[in-house]
């Protein structure tokens, strides 16, 4: 029997929909699963892949009766995909708001009005770190995490039952509002050295008015930030694993925040 099998049943049918849509959602964000330079049909593939995969351990799910009963709940199992792959895709967009703090702080940000070849724009530090947080991401299996995480939902949720929206959409709320703290703390290292940096060359002025600051300022500032962040890529890279490292229970706490109680619709 070949992992196909399942789907030549045709009671089969409705699981293996409404676990692609939740599957569908978790591809929409998450990190690795929602890159664009994947080809379309190949993240096609490997989604209805991930689907046959699945659909042995998925509850079983009954097709509603009316067709316009089927939209809602699809809908739903979307946004809980969502829900758990923004448990990562957080993580990365922190790193990457936090390059993008620190290009500011170093000056950066003038690179595509100086470049002489203006259509090619300069992205700073941004992409650097959007690429580190990634490859910390892949490194400890934080894709695969996610893809556990799902699996277990389809349990503690089974596909096509009701949702705890309001408790789901606080929980949702709350872990987009920690992308700020995430950002600080990636690049806090940084934007310290600068501000000290700054504040030296604020009181050297005073003391030697004779000196050109503004000329001496952008220069120290890009050394001194390329020099800290250099410096500081074992203790970002190790931030960010530590958050990795905890996926399965911040998913966890996502999939519990969208269950319903007991007694409750």
């Amino acid at each position: 029997m070949n992992a196909w099998t399942p789907l030549l049943d045709p009671s089969a049918w409705p699981t293996f929909v409404f676990v692609t849509a939740r599957l569908t959602g978790l591809f929409l964000v998450a990190p690795l699963w929602s890159m664009t330079a994947l080809p379309r049909m190949a993240r096609a593939a490997v989604l209805v892949l991930m689907a046959v995969v699945l659909l042995p351990g998925a509850p079983h799910v009954t097709m509603p009766e009316r067709a316009l009963d089927l939209p809602l709940p699809m809908a739903m199992e979307m946004v809980l995909g969502i829900a758990i792959g923004l448990t990562a895709a957080v993580i990365v967009a922190g790193a990457t708001m936090a390059g993008d703090l620190v290009s500011m702080q170093m000056g950066l940000q003038l690179a595509p009005v100086l470049a002489p070849m203006p259509e090619f724009e300069a992205s700073g530090l941004s992409q650097f770190q959007s690429l580190l947080a990634l490859m910390v991401y892949v490194s400890i299996g934080g894709h695969l995490m996610l893809l556990r995480g799902l699996a277990d939902s389809l349990q503690a949720i089974p596909p096509g039952s009701s949702f705890a929206l309001a408790d789901g959409g606080r929980a949702v709320v709350t872990m987009v509002g920690s992308l700020f703290a995430s950002a600080l703390r990636t690049g806090a290292p940084v934007i310290v050295a600068l501000l000290v940096t700054n504040v030296a060359l604020a009181i050297l002025s005073k003391a030697v008015p004779q000196l050109n600051t503004m000329m001496v300022a952008f220069p120290l500032s890009i050394a001194i930030g390329l020099v800290v962040v250099g410096a500081t890529l074992p203790i970002t890279a190790a931030t960010l694993g530590g958050w990795f490292g905890e996926l399965p229970v911040r998913v966890a706490e996502v999939t519990a925040a969208f269950q319903p109680l007991p007694g409750r619709p």
